[in-house]
């Protein structure tokens, strides 16, 4: 369901995941320039996801040659944020998360034209979206996180 901010006791056991979720994306949701949804159970916020459309720079971000991309710059959506809430973890709501992320972008790509979806992930993380069909990308901007890209149109 869409994110209506009752998410208080939300705590995913990563204080800047919480923080983000109390903070930047209720502005950013605010402002319109993020959608987020969450799934709660009995009135508790068990896992949330927040997408925001985005343009990536094919040389910098997204590996042209690879995909086939004539243009400077390709739509998409980024997985702005993705957390499970520690008392739910390990019930396999992360992966529907990420799943519903990807239904939502397929429909942007059906209705409007939006190539990729893409995502930050911690490197201990990188297995879990890799088993979902996330590829690390061929530009990586820092050591502290995993750039990773899953192609709409497979």
């Amino acid at each position: 369901m869409p994110h209506t901010y009752r998410c208080g006791a939300f705590d995913c056991g990563e204080p800047s995941m919480n923080d983000a979720l109390r903070g930047e994306l209720l502005s950013a949701i605010r402002e319109g320039r993020s959608r987020a949804y969450y799934v709660e159970e009995n009135g508790t916020c068990l896992g949330f996801i927040a997408l925001r459309a985005e343009s990536f720079e094919l040389s910098d971000s997204i590996d042209r040659e690879r995909y086939a991309l004539s243009a400077r710059n390709v739509p998409g959506v980024l997985l702005e944020l993705i957390a499970v809430d520690e008392r739910a973890q390990g019930r396999g709501l992360g992966r529907w998360l990420v799943l519903a992320a990807v239904e939502l972008a397929r429909r942007g790509a059906e209705l409007m034209g939006v190539r990729f979806l893409v995502l930050d992930s911690l490197p201990p993380r990188v297995p879990f979206y890799e088993r979902l069909g996330f590829e690390r990308t061929k530009y990586q901007p820092d050591g502290k996180t995993v750039f990773m890209a899953l192609d709409l149109l497979e």
